[in-house]
């Protein structure tokens, strides 16, 4: 059992060297383990350098969102989510209020992911997250890009949950049987600058926790994101060139049993230039099931959550965010 500590006061986000996690050598995957495991229980945030995904990949996928938004309201009205049974395509701005009881976000996205069979029973009862892509006419090269950028993030995450299993003193590949056939989503955001008629605690991206397993972000240059610590102050995630921010998701809390933090975080783009963010979402196989790993409970702190399908967990926070009507289920 992993003895349970409040989380500390972060007043910055660390660093994480990654190389090692690719080594052959096990103490050295379990030294980067640790490190995330000590961060993972305060702040749930971090950045990771030497991750091995190209530059270029990455410059590359941001310049192709530039040119998906600045495309025509029309074209990419025409792939609005609402049109797609598993709700990918087109987010409209305002779309979204991610801050319960706060105005509707002020953003616009775009969102694909697992490249499914059609045929695929999960396809076919219109699953959340599973098949029925959209993608613009307008730009013919924008999905052969974006499914490579894809790929090179999807490995990264199963990489990146190696090291969480073990973490959390389970075994290495504990978390691949429900990588197999993930809800696995990789979104592309676009921030105006805050609006000065904005209305009271309207900003780009409103408090919330992510819903997953794990979030790794690639963020431009701009800035905005802002994490709260635990004495609930908001702490700048600064964009450090060639890294990505990592965050604990909801799910992976609830494995946890509250060891890991799933910490709130907002965006507010207070400058002059728009900002664009491209958030990948690992999040599983949606019918698989979250409850409580042996190595975080005992008599004396038991399980805290009944058990969830990944599926039932995320259906639920996309319809507390976008409304009922969104997703054709």
């Amino acid at each position: 059992m992993i003895p349970y500590t409040p989380p500390a006061t972060a007043r910055t986000i660390p660093v994480i060297d990654f190389a090692d996690a690719f080594s052959p050598e096990l103490h050295r995957r379990e030294a980067v383990a640790w490190e995330i495991h000590k961060i993972s229980r305060d702040v749930g945030f971090f950045y990771i350098v030497n991750h091995g995904v190209p530059q270029a990949l990455i410059d590359g996928q941001f310049d192709w969102a530039r040119r998906f938004f600045a495309l025509p309201q029309a074209s990419k009205s025409a792939i609005d989510m609402r049109h797609s049974p598993s709700g990918y395509g087109y987010e409209r701005m305002g779309a979204q209020a991610l801050d319960d009881g706060a105005p509707a976000d002020l953003k616009e996205g775009f969102q694909f992911g697992f490249d499914i069979d059609p045929a695929h029973p999960y396809v076919q009862r219109g699953l959340l997250r599973y098949g029925h892509h959209l993608w613009p006419a307008d730009l013919p090269d924008f999905e052969q890009h974006s499914r490579r950028y894809y790929d090179a993030m999807r490995a990264l995450s199963h990489r990146l949950l190696s090291v969480i299993a073990l973490s959390l003193q389970m075994p290495e590949d504990f978390f691949e049987p429900v990588l197999k056939t993930p809800i696995a989503t990789q979104r592309m955001l676009h921030y105006p600058p805050q609006p000065a008629q904005a209305q009271a605690n309207q900003i780009g991206a409103g408090a919330h926790t992510d819903w997953g397993l794990v979030t790794i972000l690639a963020q431009d240059e701009t800035g905005g994101l802002e994490i709260c610590n635990a004495d609930g102050e908001w702490v700048r995630a600064t964009p450090i060139r060639g890294s990505f921010v990592v965050n604990i998701g909801d799910l992976l809390q609830r494995w946890s049993n509250d060891l890991y933090h799933s910490n709130p975080h907002r965006v507010l783009n207070g400058g002059s230039t728009p900002r664009y963010s491209l958030p990948f979402f690992q999040d599983g196989d949606q019918a698989a099931t979250v409850s409580c790993l042996p190595s975080c409970c005992s008599p004396e702190r038991p399980a805290r959550y009944e058990p969830c399908t990944i599926g039932g967990y995320l259906d639920m926070k996309v319809r507390e965010t976008f409304g009922a009507a969104t997703v054709q289920a």
